[in-house]
């Protein structure tokens, strides 16, 4: 099945996420938590080799054009029950423009970053797992893109993610519904593809 949803995700700016000294911001991009749309990114899911190729860090997702938007790069890892961004900001004389986001992001006046990710495989959950079988997990994800944003998401936007998600969510059920393999097979079933979530960080509610 051939989707192209776009999901909002909230989460906090990392506790001390901001070092002046090396120009880097750390963002927690993922946990396992159930968020507002009852859906759960695994962290053994996320595939990491296609960024790595080339982790860059945009500003607004203007991956084309300017150069200048093309703020820094980063590391993606996890730590502990947490997948983090750690973003390197290219210094003043590079990059203006990027040195003006990394004040303004020390300032709070830009607040939110957000993720692309292709998700290709999907399941609801399994009861013998302890899952909720009412929430969607995604089980293989491969992250595109992250970016700081300046507005992370709006009303017509949030209503599209709430329709494409319950069109994900009927075929990721009609998928375990049909098959007569055993449940532990299920967790290859129901993939996607070209599935773009969108993460907002909001750095007012840092962690002292």
């Amino acid at each position: 099945m051939k989707t192209d949803n776009i999901q909002t995700r909230y989460a906090q700016v990392r506790a001390g996420a901001i070092n002046e000294e090396n120009r880097t911001v750390e963002f927690v991009i993922s946990t396992e938590a159930v968020d507002s749309y009852k859906t759960v990114f695994r962290l053994d899911g996320w595939m990491l080799d296609e960024y790595n190729r080339n982790p860059i860090v945009c500003y607004n997702h203007e991956v084309f054009g300017d150069a200048d938007m093309i703020i820094g790069t980063s590391e993606v890892f996890r730590d502990g029950d947490a997948l983090i961004g750690r973003v390197t900001f290219e210094d003043a004389e590079t990059n203006p423009f990027a040195e003006k986001i990394f004040r303004k992001i020390k300032a709070g006046t830009l607040r939110m970053a957000s993720i692309n990710a292709r998700v290709s495989k999907a399941r609801m959950g399994l009861k013998d797992q302890n899952e909720d079988p009412d929430v969607v997990y995604f089980t293989r994800q491969y992250l595109q893109e992250w970016s700081v944003v300046s507005i992370g998401s709006n009303p017509d936007a949030l209503k599209r993610n709430s329709e494409e998600l319950e069109a994900l969510r009927s075929a990721a059920v009609k998928e375990i519904e049909v098959t007569e393999e055993p449940v532990t097979s299920k967790e290859e079933r129901a993939s996607f593809d070209v599935f773009e979530a969108q993460l907002i960080v909001n750095q007012n509610s840092l962690v002292k």
